[in-house]
């Protein structure tokens, strides 16, 4: 065929094989799409069929809890939009299970924000619910799960309680975290594992009245954060001085992989925090009982989650294998100055000062022993002060010289007592009847008290010398007056801290509420107030400690002159530990600028007749410039949560 009549024909032929090849691709991907989309529909039909957003663990992943005014009858802990695919996913179950269905099916390539990398336990119960495989969802790299799973690689769980610390109103009830080991953790090396830790998203700039406020009102977001656990132990066994608690959990590997799935879904995402009750402790809770749906954890704390109460609730579901004691560097401070003689830790708290102590003729007749041990006093007491103050230069060369001479020492170890883990402890909610006399008159008094633990109750699980009483209520009936509210404490604290050669912490108090107190002829005024004092105690003896306050107090009472008056004052007291329980002497003195005085000598005892029961009787002596009167009590006290 001539070139000028093949060029037409041709051009025909490529024309119709480029028109069948074009048909041809397109319905190729009008298949794929309608195959996609027909997948899509069925796995969502399956799941309503299922009804799968009723599922107890979908609740769980969710944070779902019950509420009776929310429109379905439940709404998520969860504050935050970013945790939902729709737009009501925080109180409706199904429309946010069907929105993550969708969600996992996305062809779009946002990369590790996929509902694949981003919600990866979520979206592997779904796959496993609906009988689905990998193989029918679009693929997606995940490299960011992928590394952090990686480099957490956990193997087991452990629940860790840094004890009670005082001086700090956001751990005055103690705390609570996880750490996740590997499988070859060793006994040492848990430092190197990683610590799962819930807390308020403080605002640096809040002082400790403001921060107290905003906790109890809910007032900062609560967030979920992971850190190595060397990082948790300078924060708490080092820096606050608090002793830790370390219990380790049962949980499978498989169970710990479903629990860090969950984890890398909570990152970065808010949460309520509220102090009392949705806080780090009730947060694990819930974790805990996402892979163990069994457990009845989380409904034991509806109104307040006291950590030590949660610890206490963990321990008795069987869920403990082993209990672990990690002493703080004041408790190793204090066991090795308790090891000492006097003189030892007096030449210790010079040499900490002075390194010519070493060259002098006094340390040099001392055996090996103990000038080990008055060496290894004085480089552990610098080095607990290096992290309380700044490090000098002239410190830190002491410091150095010490560790010099230690190595060329013998050093005998002291093993510190472990004292009554905190789960043993009594509960922490108080109710309390009690029959007394005052004057010549007699009454009897309810008392319910939310939390946690005062001066007499039975130490067993809590620190010496330690109170912290919170809403503390108590209804007193006169026979001639009538049922009154006699007290309302909002908070009231006491922290009795032992001082000696090295160690001289501050022994202080606040107290604020409302009272009654006497005024003519047995006749009583309420007030409000607030007292406050500082000072010092001592250990005396074995089971023994004074202590000594310079107090203050204000005061709004009717009666005044002018209705606001402050008094200024003092008291002193003597606090026994016995195997009989707990005794306290006390003495203390007011007087008000518009010259009222108020003394007061009381006496109590409090007995112990089983963990959560107790007996407690009480005299005082009322000297005060407008009435004297004495006062007998005798109560039965009851404990639980």
């Amino acid at each position: 065929m001539p070139y000028y009549q093949a060029v037409p024909v041709l051009r025909v032929r490529f024309t119709f094989l480029s028109l069948c090849l074009v048909l041809f691709t397109s319905f190729t991907h009008a298949s794929s799409t309608s195959g996609s989309v027909q997948s899509l529909s069925e796995f969502l039909h399956k799941a309503e069929s299922m009804k799968l957003w009723q599922q107890k663990h979908w609740h769980a992943l969710m944070h779902y809890h019950p509420v009776n005014f929310a429109s379905g009858g439940y709404r998520s802990y969860v504050d935050d939009d970013a945790f939902f695919y729709s737009d009501k996913g925080d109180v409706n179950a199904k429309e946010e299970l069907l929105a993550t269905i969708k969600a996992m099916f996305s062809r779009e390539d946002t990369g590790n924000e996929h509902a694949q990398c981003r919600f990866v336990s979520r979206i592997a119960w779904i796959v496993e619910q609906l009988g689905a495989s990998k193989k029918d969802l679009p693929k997606v790299a995940c490299v960011d799960y992928e590394q952090w799973r990686d480099q957490v690689n956990a193997h087991s769980v452990s629940l860790v309680f840094p004890a009670s610390a005082l001086n700090s109103p956001s751990s005055m009830f103690g705390h609570t975290l996880l750490r996740f080991d590997p499988e070859d953790v060793k006994q040492g090396t848990d430092w190197l594992s990683y610590a799962l830790n819930f807390g308020a998203n403080i605002d640096g700039g809040d002082n400790s009245i403001f921060f107290a406020y905003r906790g109890i009102a809910g007032g900062y977001p609560g967030v979920y954060n992971m850190m190595r656990y060397f990082e948790k132990i300078k924060e708490y066994n080092r820096m606050e001085n608090r002793d830790m608690w370390e219990y380790q959990l049962d949980f499978t590997p498989e169970e710990v992989n479903i629990m860090l799935q969950h984890v890398w879904e909570l990152k970065d995402i808010n949460f309520d925090y509220y102090f009392i009750d949705e806080n780090c402790a009730f947060r694990l809770l819930e974790l805990m009982e996402l892979v163990r749906p069994e457990l009845t954890l989380t409904s034991q704390f509806e109104l307040s989650a006291i950590p030590n109460n949660t610890v206490r609730a963990v321990v008795e579901s069987g869920i403990v294998s082993d209990i672990d004691y990690r002493p703080s560097e004041v408790t190793l401070l204090r066991t090795r100055i308790d090891s000492m003689t006097e003189q030892q830790v007096m030449m210790s708290a010079q040499l900490s000062q002075d390194i010519s102590i070493l060259k002098s003729d006094e340390f040099k007749a001392l055996s090996e022993s103990e000038k080990g041990q008055i060496v290894q006093l004085s480089y552990s007491y610098l080095r607990y002060i290096q992290r309380k103050e700044q490090r000098t230069p002239e410190m830190a060369k002491r410091s150095h010289q010490l560790l010099l001479a230690l190595n060329k020492l013998t050093v005998d170890e002291v093993e510190v007592t472990r004292p009554s883990s905190p789960e043993v402890g009594h509960e922490t909610m108080l109710s309390s009847f009690l029959l007394g006399n005052l004057g010549d008159e007699n009454y009897q008094q309810l008392q319910l008290r939310l939390s946690y633990h005062d001066l007499l109750d039975d130490v067993k699980g809590y620190p010496k010398g330690a109170q912290i009483i919170f809403a503390n209520t108590e209804l007193r009936n006169y026979e001639d007056q009538g049922l009154q509210l006699h007290r309302f404490d909002v908070i009231d604290i006491f922290s009795l801290s032992p001082r000696n050669e090295l160690l001289k912490p501050l022994s202080w108090r606040v107290q604020v509420g409302y009272q009654r107190v006497q005024i003519d002829d047995g006749e009583q005024e309420g007030v409000l107030q607030l007292n406050g004092g500082a000072g010092h105690s001592y250990s005396l003896l074995d089971d023994f400690t004074g202590y000594g306050l310079l107090t203050s107090r204000l005061e709004y009472n009717e009666t005044f002159d002018l209705p606001i008056d402050i008094a200024f004052g003092g008291e002193a007291g003597l606090l026994h530990h016995g195997s009989y329980g707990t005794g306290h002497l006390k003495l203390s003195g007011y007087k008000f600028t518009e010259g009222e005085y108020r003394n007061q000598l009381t006496f109590e005892q409090n007995f112990p007749i089983g963990v959560n029961h107790a007996i407690r009787v009480g005299a005082s002596q009322y000297w005060q410039s407008r009435d004297n009167a004495s006062e007998v009590q005798l109560s039965y006290r009851y404990y639980f949560r």
